[in-house]
């Protein structure tokens, strides 16, 4: 008896804990799709957003009026498009932050979000300031 009572403990406690815990797999299929997204819409308003200077540029430049205020205003609205980005991303993340603590898993599944996050911001920049000083105004990732 004590033997069946044992297994009848351990064979609950491990499928129900399966069947209602969540994969790191799972999360991956989840909330991946959705970092990517963000990645690509951010990108395409950058695109806009470097497209929009580009011509302004050109056409003051052909008129012969003063450019440096347009440099000033397209930082401010390239840093405003960031800081979107940024507290959308940290939203997305509270948000699996909030799943992984739900099912008792290890934090650290959302390290590889944060670092791909960083890493895709920061190449990001590089490739702006490669491409607008080096190739051109346009931006292609």
């Amino acid at each position: 008896m004590k033997k069946y009572l044992l297994l009848t403990i351990l064979f609950t406690t491990l499928f129900s804990h399966s069947a209602s815990a969540i994969s790191p797999e799972f999360l991956e299929e989840k909330y991946l799709p959705k970092f990517e997204d963000i990645e690509r819409r951010a990108i395409l308003q950058l695109n806009s957003l470097i497209d929009e200077a580009y011509v302004e540029y050109h056409n003051k430049k052909e008129k012969g009026e003063i450019t440096l205020p347009l440099l000033f205003n397209y930082i401010e609205r390239g840093k405003k498009l960031e800081d979107d980005v940024e507290i959308e991303f940290q939203s997305l993340l509270t948000q699996v932050k909030a799943e992984i603590k739900a099912n008792d898993l290890p934090e650290e599944l959302t390290y590889p979000y944060e670092k791909y996050y960083i890493k895709s911001k920061r190449n990001n920049k590089l490739k702006i300031l490669k491409n607008i000083t080096l190739e051109g105004h346009k931006i292609t990732f």
